[in-house]
């Protein structure tokens, strides 16, 4: 029904995204492929914005017909803005909210293995279709700093880029609050 279109790809749980051929939301993986093969190379990949009317014109494309959008018609850094705009418009992001506080917690552990630890634990407990997008992700994010000497994308500045991205604050929490937490969710 059309008066109940709200976005077919942008703004929805990633459960509601994946199928039996598609592991990874289809828009996500088309992006992320992309930017893979032509933007790696690319100085501040992540860093850089894209003009807010490219950005606008993909993000409704892919939106409504993603195999009709050719993404070379497109500057890298509108692909790579609309990467994070897309994690940002998730009514949950793929850390959820659910499970927030037990990520920061996980940061204040006094020993490094008792964090990698928890954040395991956190890991292992989110839903699968997240943590399979997650992982696909972080598998992506390893490639783009991997090529650090050529994009200056070290780790810490990919983190400093998505972690606010995949690790939100739960909208009813106080915003002096989260901006407090801005730390512990890069680290």
């Amino acid at each position: 029904n059309d008066d109940e279109f709200t976005g077919q790809h942008f703004g929805v749980r990633v459960c509601h995204l994946l199928n039996e051929k598609n592991p990874v939301p289809m828009v996500l993986e088309m992006m992320l492929e992309h930017v893979e093969m032509h933007g790696l190379y690319t100085e501040g990949i992540y860093r850089k914005s894209g003009s807010a009317n490219r950005m606008k014109e993909l993000h409704q494309k892919l939106d409504t017909d993603p195999n009709s959008a050719c993404l070379e018609d497109y500057p890298i850094h509108t692909v790579t803005g609309l990467v994070k705009q897309w994690l940002r418009e998730l009514p949950d992001p793929l850390m959820t909210f659910t499970h927030y506080n037990d990520f920061l917690h996980a940061v204040d552990l006094p020993e490094k293995q008792e964090q990698l630890h928890a954040i395991y634990k956190g890991l292992d407990e989110l839903p699968t279709a997240n943590y399979n997008t997650l992982e696909r992700l972080v598998f992506h994010l390893v490639r783009v700093c991997k090529e650090e000497a050529h994009n200056r994308m070290s780790p810490n500045s990919l983190a400093i880029v998505f972690a606010p991205c995949i690790l939100r604050c739960p909208d009813s929490a106080d915003p002096l609050l989260s901006m407090k937490d801005v730390a512990k969710t890069t680290t």
